[in-house]
């Protein structure tokens, strides 16, 4: 029997047969931007092309003032300024953009006009559901009218503010009555939730429609608790079994300037930390900055990545003040490449932790 002989690939060959096979990978999840890229690198693993994911449904969790609604409108009006303009390898090319800003809470005390401009504001569905029977009814019907080429972008704000037709109707009965509030272990929304999450997984499967459900949550803490996470956000099971991205956000600290001899809160540091993730590497963090009356600041959060407090240094050049390496960024145009050098440095991080795990003896 005739021996044959297998020829030994070279290593370039080998590297070329790894890109091809890269190439010819099916894509099978595609993001949104969060409007800052050491969060969309937190998020999924990329920079400018990650973030938020398309077509899935996210869970953004946080205490009062911690950036929660905030980064809701980022990503609102990153979809508003740049989706019809993605080249998709999953999706149509949007020819429809349709944002739905479910505001359950009932306020918006954002400057939205002074911060993302009148045609966003204007543009915005702004819808107010009390319950969430009436909030499933609204996006299911949303959903099911999408067309080839629509997108649908849909906020709820916050899951803790709407609560369930049969609760609205046990209160009222007991203002009219004066009485207290029939006891009654309150599950309808448990269950109406479960439903609802069941129906859209079935909905989202093979990606068959380009709409994305982003739930706001409160973080509530655990009375009692002496080990363990004293934090926790409602929702139950279903939340946690749906989600595709879990992001808890926290305030670190509160930014302060002296102008005019007067001390003043100019705006708020905080940190997300990305608790669970189907589309990505879970427990990845990122910290950001929110500037008031202006929004996320992409800029200074690259800095605080890339140099901290150090001294900037960048193409050549030595900056002592942040502000003066700020201006020189926005002012050549240079964000695209202080991007690249930030993408550069994670992913250097997450490669030596690759290598580490290359050192031991394969599996197979």
């Amino acid at each position: 029997m005739r021996k044959i002989k297998r020829r030994k690939k070279t290593t370039d060959q080998n590297v070329k047969d790894v890109v091809k096979k890269r190439k010819n990978q099916k894509v099978r999840v595609e993001f949104l931007g969060s409007g800052c890229t050491t969060l969309n690198l937190a998020l999924s693993g990329k920079g400018k092309a990650g973030g938020w994911a398309r077509g899935r449904v996210v869970n953004i969790v946080g205490d009062g003032s911690s950036g929660k609604t905030l980064l809701a409108l980022e990503l609102a009006f990153w979809c508003f300024k740049y989706i019809k303009k993605v080249r998709s390898k999953i999706f149509p090319k949007v020819k429809k953009l349709i944002i739905v800003y479910n505001n359950c809470e009932g306020v918006m005390d954002f400057p939205l006009e002074e911060m993302y401009g009148e045609d966003f504001v204007k543009f915005i569905t702004w819808e107010y559901s009390k319950t969430i029977e009436h909030m499933g009814r609204d996006y299911a019907r949303r959903l099911g009218s999408l067309k080839k080429g629509h997108f649908l972008l849909y906020f709820i704000d916050t899951w803790d503010a709407i609560g369930s037709e049969a609760g609205h109707k046990r209160f009222e009965k007991s203002v009219e009555e004066g009485k207290e509030i029939e006891s009654s272990y309150a599950l309808e929304k448990q269950k109406y939730a479960s439903m609802f999450f069941e129906n859209l997984s079935g909905k989202m499967e093979h990606n068959k429609y380009d709409s994305t459900l982003v739930i706001i949550s409160q973080v509530r803490t655990k009375i009692g608790t002496t080990f363990g996470k004293k934090t926790y956000r409602a929702g139950g099971k279903a939340l946690d079994f749906y989600t595709h991205q879990v992001a808890w956000i926290r305030e670190i600290e509160k930014l302060r300037k002296t102008k005019r001899k007067k001390k003043r809160v100019y705006g708020i540091k905080s940190e997300v930390k990305v608790e669970r993730s189907k589309v990505g590497k879970p427990f990845r963090e990122s910290d950001f900055t929110i500037l008031y009356d202006y929004g996320l600041d992409n800029i200074s959060a690259m800095v605080d990545f890339l140099w901290g407090k150090k001294v900037i240094r960048f193409n050549g050049k030595k900056f002592k003040a942040r502000s003066a390496f700020i201006r020189y960024i926005e002012k050549g145009n240079r964000e695209d490449e202080l991007i690249k050098k930030t993408e550069e440095e994670w992913n250097e991080v997450e490669e030596a932790f690759r290598k580490e795990v290359r050192k031991r003896k394969p599996r197979y």
